[in-house]
């Protein structure tokens, strides 16, 4: 996606530039998870040593204890497990601000090699989540505001720090400046259009994008626009020979009819889809397509259709593997067996969807099926119904 490629080319462009330092993402906390994630991808290929601390902030005073642990980490992973933080980065007579700058001093001067740049040693001070907001802004302004001297205290380090927009953090000193990141849907919209329209990228790519602006604008209630992207991605994939993305292009189509409420017209689109999505081999797109089409059977009173494809879906659901969609494939089952009369096989069912809810911790999904099972109970052979008792017992 081209604006997350302009994200990853910006933040790559800070680390191996040479004016400044310290880089202010002034960025939505939403936003926070992706710019970890890019970051990640960079230090991936890179030669330099990214210490990433999306830690929660609770107070100032246990975010610097946090860097001090992860930075003392890695240090005796170069130095050994004798080595000590000096006392400067762990006095607590001391404001947290000025034991993270000793702490990540102390840090560069053990882990970099005694030589000029590259490497560098990135610091992250970007927790994803944070209790108290004032506290944390104020955090920040003190890092910017440390005086840099020359070289600057921060010399072959590239520290990135996070403010939400619009923060009051006067005048950046000269060896620090902003990064704005806006990755809202209107961004990423803008982004995926001018991918899908520009003639010099590959066509793979622009068709990739053709699928992401499609599904925007299907997810923001642009129906006719969601319409006529997947139509053209069809075409595309027809032509191209590119099975996945016809079937892509077709289950989109069906999500736009359902989300019109056109279970019919939907129903026909994802038998569509189901095709292509065949000659692919992604149990996934497959999972998706099986449990739409049994959802719509279910609604459109075709119960025995409906009960194939959730017997479908919880088999496919074995080989993504997908433990909610397993359990949820099992119980629409059972419910449908129900429906029919067959209680043993209901029973059966949601046992099995229990199960499966009880292993994988979907705590939800287990409540929702206690009382399935403890009617079940009643209209079942005895050894059914005490492997259903010993279930309910061992399962509170």
């Amino acid at each position: 996606m081209r604006t997350l490629q302009r994200l990853g080319q910006d933040l790559a462009g800070f680390i191996a530039g040479h004016e400044h330092g310290l880089c202010v993402l002034q960025a939505e906390r939403e936003f926070l998870p992706w710019v970890h994630s890019t970051l990640q991808e960079l230090a991936a290929g890179s030669s330099d040593v990214f210490l990433p601390f999306p830690h929660p902030f609770a107070s100032a005073d246990a975010y610097a204890a946090t860097v001090a642990e992860g930075c003392l980490m890695v240090a005796r992973d170069r130095a050994g497990d004798a080595l000590q933080l000096p006392h400067p980065c762990v006095d607590p007579a001391r404001p947290p601000v000025a034991r993270m700058r000793s702490t990540l001093e102390f840090a560069r001067d053990i882990i970099l090699p005694k030589r000029t740049c590259p490497p560098r040693l990135v610091a992250i001070l970007v927790p994803l989540t944070v209790e108290a907001e004032a506290e944390a802004l104020a955090l920040t302004r003190a890092l910017v505001a440390a005086e840099p001297g020359f070289p600057p205290w921060f010399h072959r380090m590239r520290i990135f720090v996070h403010a939400p927009p619009g923060a009051a953090l006067g005048e950046l000193p000269r060896f620090s400046r902003a990064l704005a990141v806006d990755l809202s849907l209107t961004a990423l919209a803008a982004g995926v259009v001018e991918e899908a329209n520009d003639p010099a990228a590959p066509p793979e790519r622009r068709a990739q994008a053709l699928l992401q602006s499609a599904a925007i604008d299907a997810a923001s209630g642009r129906h006719d626009q969601a319409i006529a992207g997947f139509r053209e991605l069809y075409s595309w994939a027809e032509a191209a020979a590119n099975p996945v993305l016809s079937a892509l292009a077709l289950s989109g189509l069906g999500n736009v009819a359902s989300a019109r409420k056109d279970s019919r017209e939907a129903v026909s689109w994802y038998e569509r889809a189901l095709v292509p999505a065949s000659q692919t081999g992604a149990a996934l797109l497959m999972l998706a397509l099986t449990q739409n089409l049994a959802r719509l059977y279910f609604e459109l009173g075709r119960r025995a259709d409906a009960e194939t494809f959730y017997d479908g879906a919880q088999r496919l659901a074995k080989a993504v593997p997908d433990a909610n969609s397993h359990a949820q494939a099992l119980q629409w089952r059972g419910r449908l067996e129900e429906l029919r009369g067959a209680h043993e096989a209901a029973a059966r069912s949601f046992l099995a969807a229990a199960q499966v809810a009880r292993d994988h911790a979907q705590a939800a999904l287990l409540a929702e099926l206690r009382p399935r099972l403890t009617a079940s109970q009643r209209r079942v052979p005895a050894g059914l119904g005490r492997e259903i008792t010993a279930f309910l017992e061992g399962s509170t």
